[in-house]
């Protein structure tokens, strides 16, 4: 990219010596120039200045003021080109480094600026790798409690007290038998027997009686207890489903469940 026009069309070599003329004309220029400067109508500045640096050829310090003025209306490129100029035309000058400096930094600054989406690439940190999120997670499966049965442990509560009353009733049958057996051993007859012996004789048969009916209930609880353990203490469904059945000839509600 060419960065300025040529200095020899810009500020062409002057090869005679300013009159006494031109050297007013020159400090007029500069004064004008000046002014303008002052109140930033720049173009009329550099074109003063450039008036007075054509009648005082060898004023090169002139060439500094034009560059202020041109990196004022940002053309840095111009800029550039008086200060290259100046550097060439004095280079055993006190201020030629600092002049340097300027030169490149304003060349800097007319390179092209990165885009932004190279900048922020270029900026922008690495990515951490991010920590799952607890949707990423996979959720284990909550334990489900076993079912219990609806009735706890009653069915088989009500079945031990049957098997107890089983084994009472058994217990008085046998011994009312036993003593019917003893007191008609001792009286066959039934008739005028000892007090003793009739007494036996009837308690046995109390207990004979209490012993069957004990008997009876008991094996009714033991029974009943199991019906009621194994028909209806078992855990319920925990979902229920019922689909309409319908067929040539039938229809009903079929019902199902899962545990």
């Amino acid at each position: 990219m060419a960065l300025a026009g040529d200095p020899a069309i810009e500020y062409p070599e002057c090869n005679r010596t300013a009159t006494a003329a031109d050297l007013e004309g020159a400090k007029g220029a500069h004064k004008a120039a000046t002014q303008f400067y002052e109140r930033a109508d720049y173009d009329r500045a550099i074109q003063y200045w450039k008036d007075a640096y054509q009648l005082d050829c060898s004023a090169h310090g002139v060439l500094i003021n034009i560059a202020n003025a041109y990196e004022k209306k940002g053309e840095r490129a111009e800029a550039v080109t008086a200060l290259e100029t100046y550097l060439a035309r004095t280079p055993d000058a006190s201020d030629a480094q600092t002049i340097q400096d300027k030169i490149q930094n304003l060349k800097n600054a007319l390179r092209p600026a990165p885009s932004a989406s190279a900048s922020a690439s270029a900026s922008a940190p690495s990515a951490l790798p991010t920590a799952p999120t607890a949707s990423a997670i996979p959720n284990r499966p909550k334990e489900v409690p076993p079912p219990q049965p609806p009735y706890g442990y009653y069915p088989w509560a009500a079945t031990g007290v049957g098997v107890v009353t089983v084994a009472v009733g058994g217990m008085l049958t046998l011994s009312g038998f036993s003593d019917i057996g003893a007191a008609e051993d001792s009286c066959p007859s039934r008739k005028n027997c000892e007090q003793k012996v009739a007494e036996r004789g009837n308690q046995g048969r109390t207990h004979a009686t209490v012993g069957g009916v004990l008997l009876g209930l008991g094996a009714a609880g033991i029974a009943g207890g199991l019906i009621w353990e194994l028909g209806f203490n078992q855990p319920w469904p925990s979902k229920i489903r019922l689909t309409p059945v319908a067929g040539p000839g039938t229809a009903g509600i079929g019902m199902g469940g899962r545990f």
